[in-house]
Order: structure tokens, then C-alpha cells, then sequence
């Protein structure tokens, strides 16, 4: 596993990546979050035959952190596009996590020729967030006091000690790094004015069955109850859903081996096969 910063247009990203293959799988961490948060989970993916690339988005982890770039799915959707550029990448498998999941689905509704596969886990954008949401994620925005980030956490693990010190301290020292937090305040006000105005479940809709999909969830999840993604898959008869029991938002993070063998087996076109401890399959 290697990590480099990459120029991309007028943002400076790192790059963690590993493998060799032919085949390309990005992985797209969620909001006030960043690439790191895969390092249990990029070399199995590499082992698989991939070459695994997940990089910060911008205002997060290592990336340029300017108030002034448009932080909004859209402008992290152009980002993604012009990083695949970048790094001539013609088409991958695509995961991602909460508004990593929602970026990707982004980029795959509007070029779905370079996405092979689709996986969102616990993703916005697959419905409305209501005023209080908003209000609630845009107050926590502006305490990034180490109490508080705690308190946040244990709200996206079911596995409290998962919430380590350096964890804690870690996402600290990150979104309170300069440019971070205003870097974060502008996609709170986007949240605000826009976001609603940008779900991705209609589009997707209209691609059913065009890029395979799948939806990954745990049933403990708090931001995004696992009631979206049923709903969601309702809608798109094409989809593929596993919901992972007694998980919460950071399935991931909380069982990576269970997590690692559900995502092969949609790469393997599988998930029929998969053993069904721990986990539901529609």
C-alpha cells in the first residue's frame, strides 16, 4: 500500500493505493471523513486482482481544504471525474460510503460507461433530508471540540470501542485543520439551500439494470436507517441488497471480513452463494 498527493485541476489530493491489475476499484470515504478510513479494507480488495485507488475528497483528510471550491455533490462528482483522468482510468468498480456512496452514483448516472460496478453503503441521496437533519448536521459542524466528536462517532458504530482515543483525536486534528471547517461549513450550506434538489434515486432508476448495483447496509445504522435502502430497492427491481446484522454506518470498519466477502461476491456475480450468517440478501 502506497499514499502520494496528486494535482487535480486546482486540488491537491492524497492518494492511498494499492495492487497492480488491470481492473480498478475506487473507494469514496463520506463526509468529514477521508481515504483512510479503508486501510482495513484496500489491500484484501487488492488481493482480489485490483488496483484500489481512494483518494480525499477535497476539504477532507490530506486534500486542498479552500472554502471556495464547490463543495457540493456535483463539484465532488466533477472532482472524481477529472481524478479518473488523471490517473487514466477508463472505467471501475465503484464503492462508496454515506456522501461517498451518493458522489458515486452521481458520476455513474451521468457516465455510466466507466463505472463496471456500483456499491453504495449507507448512502445519502436516496432520500430527502428533513429540516432538522440538516440543522442537527450543520450545529455539529460548528463544535469540533473532542467531546463532541466522541459524542458523533458513537453515533456511526454499534461497536463503541471501535471509538478509540486516537480515533477521536485523529478526526479532530483533521476537521479543525486549516481551511477544514470552513471547507465543511460550505457543504452544510449547500445541505441547507441545495441538496434536496439533488437526490440521485430517480436517475438511478432510470439506469436499472444499465450498471450493476449494489446496496450495503447495516441494520443498526442511525444517519441512514436501513428503511431507505429497502425503499430503495423497491424501486430499482435490478438492484442487489445485503444488510449486515447488528451493524451500524461503518460496516467497513466493524466487520471487514464480513464486509470484503459480501463486495467479491458482487464482483463474482455470487452473492446467491454467499452464507447467510450475519447477513441478508434480496
Amino acid at each position: 500500500m502506497i499514499s502520494y498527493p496528486l494535482g487535480v485541476g486546482t486540488v491537491i489530493t492524497r492518494i492511498i493505493e494499492a495492487g497492480h491489475g488491470d481492473k480498478v476499484l475506487l473507494l469514496l470515504h463520506g463526509f468529514t471523513s477521508r481515504a483512510d478510513r479503508w486501510r482495513g479494507n484496500i489491500d484484501d480488495f487488492a488481493t482480489l486482482g485490483y488496483r484500489v485507488v481512494a483518494p480525499d475528497l477535497p476539504g477532507h483528510g490530506f486534500a486542498s481544504k479552500d472554502p471556495a471550491f464547490d463543495h457540493s455533490v456535483g463539484g465532488y462528482r466533477n472532482f472524481i471525474v477529472a481524478l479518473l483522468d488523471r490517473l487514466q482510468i477508463q472505467r471501475a468498480v465503484m464503492v462508496g460510503t454515506s456522501l461517498g456512496g451518493h458522489v458515486l452514483a452521481d458520476v455513474t448516472c451521468r457516465e455510466p460507461e466507466r463505472v463496471e460496478k456500483l456499491v453504495m453503503i449507507g448512502s445519502m441521496g436516496l432520500q430527502a433530508l428533513a429540516e432538522g437533519q440538516i440543522s442537527a448536521i450543520n450545529n455539529g459542524l460548528n463544535e469540533m471540540s473532542i467531546k463532541a466528536i466522541r459524542a458523533r462517532l458513537l453515533t456511526v458504530f454499534s461497536d463503541a470501542s471501535l471509538v478509540s482515543d486516537d480515533l477521536v483525536s485523529e478526526d479532530m486534528l483533521f476537521n479543525t485543520s486549516p481551511g477544514a471547517q470552513e471547507s465543511l461549513l460550505a457543504f452544510g450550506r449547500y445541505l441547507a439551500e441545495r441538496f434536496n434538489g439533488d437526490l440521485i434515486l430517480d436517475h438511478l432508476a432510470r439506469i436499472d439494470g444499465q450498471v450493476p448495483l449494489l446496496l450495503l447496509w447495516g441494520d443498526q445504522d442511525m444517519p441512514a436507517p436501513v428503511e431507505i435502502a429497502y425503499a430503495a430497492r423497491a424501486r430499482l427491481s435490478n438492484a442487489r441488497l445485503a444488510v449486515m446484522t447488528g451493524i451500524n454506518h461503518m460496516p467497513y470498519m466493524e466487520d471487514p471480513s464480513l464486509f470484503r466477502r459480501i463486495v467479491e461476491a458482487f464482483l463474482r456475480n455470487s452473492l446467491n452463494e454467499l452464507p447467510t450468517a450475519g447477513v441478508t440478501i434480496i
